[in-house]
């Protein structure tokens, strides 16, 4: 499946809820995909933004939804552990595994090598993890997680297609913007 296709499923099915995207690729294709408020665009973070998305599912009711990358997430595997410490209900994680570092030049990650990034994830004591290979099995996954408490851990292994233009993101902006929209 295509990042492109499957992000714009995902926002369908959001709604109005808080969206944290990768950097890079996974927050242009958001961007592109339907920008707002709710859209929270993390470049030049690689690695933090389950982290991000983390801090915000424990200081809010709201369901918190981290579109990650397997490298970014490779970098920083401490957030997964974190995650099952803590636990939080809200949270949704979901991988966009190509088995690659893109951002640096497409070097092949662990996970074109063996890793399994959701038998991490449930080693670390997340239970509700998935792997799925298509839209529709990410519509449906995602969709319980919607609707479950988690934290959830959905690891979708998707395709790279030609980056679109970059985003005309200003990073002040994008916090403004995004805290904003918790007081309406």
């Amino acid at each position: 499946m295509l990042r492109l296709e499957a992000t714009r499923q995902i926002l369908d099915q959001a709604g109005q809820r808080p969206i944290v995207a990768n950097l890079g690729p996974t927050s242009d294709e958001l961007w592109h995909a339907g920008h707002r408020d709710r859209n929270f665009y993390t470049y030049g973070s690689m690695g933090l933004c389950s982290s991000i998305a983390l801090g915000m599912a424990l200081s809010t009711q709201e369901r918190v939804i981290s579109l990650d990358g397997d490298g970014s997430l490779l970098m920083n595997l401490g957030t997964i552990a974190t995650i099952g410490r803590e636990r939080p209900k809200n949270l949704i994680v979901v991988v966009w595994d190509n088995e690659q570092w893109a951002q640096t030049g497409h070097q092949s990650s662990h996970t074109a090598y063996g890793t399994k990034l959701d038998q991490v994830a449930r080693s670390c004591g997340i239970e509700k993890t998935a792997l799925v290979d298509d839209l529709e099995e990410l519509k449906s996954v995602f969709g319980r997680a919607l609707e479950e408490d988690g934290p959830w851990f959905i690891v979708a292994k998707i395709q790279e297609a030609e980056y679109l233009p970059v985003a005309p993101v200003e990073p002040e902006f994008t916090l403004y913007r995004f805290r904003e929209s918790f007081k309406s």
